[in-house]
């Protein structure tokens, strides 16, 4: 009933980040579906601490039918007022394009995955709620020459939707990333409301290779008049008079627990994933505050998942790279480092005149020690030392395998970024805890839907609906 703490189900929830913006904004979350056991118990200890009366139902494993999963025995067989997701989106990328046209002759066409989002529309056409929000990658804006997003604009406008999609970069909304995703919004017909795109909040440049703010226009010929009230293809972001800075990564993360006990080779700790430390005893952000004081998780005078991986190797490497350095710079840094530490070998095993002759299996035994094979034909942020007065480039789902695309910019901390600095940099409050194994937590962070973004989304629809919402949904975390 409107008035009331509208009812939100979350399929391919990830997580969490998508619900956990609506729970801000007073929504009640009543059951999340994913396939990932580990973001399935991360999402069900959190919501049931936000919602200790009513925690909600979370299923994991293969996707199964609704009916067989008790969600309409849950829902005591009432329809959620809002369906919200993002269904899985590797073969939308454009690097999971290519990958797969690289593996199969079907290729990217051929994946099953291009059509998980019917599955989504098939659980809006069963419980026909008030609003959906579906997110996924921009690369559904063309796929073999063809927009996805219109064609699923259309599909839910046949189910009897005014829809429209929108191309979000998390940056203008307070989130210290660049992230551009992809948003689906629509409103049941029968409301009379179209949906909007939220206002942004901050003011930023994307750099190359992320796209501008745009307004696709050649869809409008696809659809006639009758269509088109339905349709509305992409929806133009607004701005408000006066807009805040981006937020910085120092900002985002300068005030969490510097970390140089592993650099002391001779004391590296173990088992210390989930230690408990204090906050660092700079000044916090108003962003950090944010994180610290997130509605119904506000995080206790330590913390926790602040540990980076141990690499003896690169620690040298690491301080003699730049704020922005890529793979490049730090490939010519690693051989001048490597070459004089595998020359200095080659001296002392000289000394009796026992050294290995270049070219010999030993000296390329040695030599392999010093120097690893690095591929020159590797992507370019392969390795890459985040800037402190700029917001970070996108935390990937891939970051627990390669964490030198996010190198911290305190050269004296000499190490890549912890699960928890990159929680920070996609806005998940510190209180927020992940569950499994330190890849596992990389894992979830990457994939899910910045909580920020998923707040000015809330606030957008909300009000639309009739839903007043919660104080933090009006005046912030």
């Amino acid at each position: 009933m409107l008035g009331d703490a509208p009812v939100v189900v979350d399929l391919f929830s990830g997580a969490g980040g998508l619900s956990l913006g609506f729970a801000a904004s007073g929504c009640l979350i009543r059951a999340a579906v994913d396939i990932d056991p580990a973001a399935g118990n991360t999402f069900r200890a959190n919501f049931t601490r936000l919602q200790p009366d009513r925690p909600p139902v979370v299923f994991t494993g293969e996707e199964a039918d609704l009916k067989r999963l008790g969600l309409e025995k849950i829902l005591a067989g009432q329809a959620p007022d809002l369906l919200i997701g993002g269904p899985p989106c590797q073969a939308f990328s454009r690097l999971g394009r290519g990958k797969l046209d690289s593996l199969s002759e079907e290729g990217f066409v051929g994946d099953p995955r291009n059509q998980l989002y019917q599955k989504f529309l098939e659980a809006v056409e069963h419980w026909r709620p008030r609003a959906v929000v579906m997110e996924n990658v921009t690369g559904m804006l063309s796929v073999a020459g063809t927009n996805y997003a219109v064609l699923v604009n259309k599909e839910l406008s046949d189910l009897g939707y005014r829809t429209g999609y929108a191309v979000m970069n998390a940056v203008w909304f307070g989130v210290p990333q660049y992230r551009e995703r992809l948003f689906f919004l629509a409103i049941r017909e029968d409301l009379g409301i179209s949906p909007k795109a939220p206002a942004t909040t901050h003011a930023s440049y994307v750099p190359e290779g992320y796209l501008k703010p745009r307004r696709d226009l050649t869809a409008r010929m696809m659809f006639d008049d009758a269509e088109w009230d339905r349709v509305l293809g992409e929806l133009p972001l607004t701005r408000p008079a006066v807009e805040l800075p981006a937020v910085t990564v120092q900002e985002a993360i300068g005030d969490l627990p510097a970390l140089t006990s592993h650099l002391d080779r001779s004391t590296l700790p173990r088992g210390d994933f989930r230690k408990k430390i204090n906050y660092h005893a700079n000044d916090a952000s108003n962003f950090a505050l944010q994180m610290r004081n997130w509605p119904g998780l506000v995080a206790p005078d330590i913390i926790e998942d602040q540990v980076t991986r141990r690499t003896p190797r690169d620690y040298q490497l690491f301080r003699r790279m730049k704020p922005g350095d890529r793979y490049p710079d730090a490939l010519k840094l690693v051989h001048e480092h490597e070459q004089l530490l595998f020359e200095k070998k080659l001296q002392e095993l000289g000394v009796d005149g026992s050294a290995p002759k270049e070219g010999s299996t030993e000296w390329k035994k040695i030599r392999a020690v010093y120097i690893p094979p690095y591929d020159e034909k590797s992507f370019l942020d392969k390795w890459r030392k985040l800037i402190p007065d700029q917001p970070s480039w996108t935390i990937p789902a891939h970051l627990g395998k390669d964490s030198y695309s996010h190198i911290h910019y305190d050269s004296e901390q000499a190490r890549m970024i912890t699960p928890r600095e990159a929680a920070r940099l996609q806005s998940f409050p510190d209180a927020f805890a992940f569950e499994g194994s330190i890849g596992d937590c990389f894992r979830q962070i990457g994939n899910a839907v910045p909580p920020l973004l998923s707040l000015a989304l809330a606030r957008a629809l909300l009000p639309l609906l009739g839903f007043t919402g919660s104080p933090a949904a009006q005046t912030g975390c």
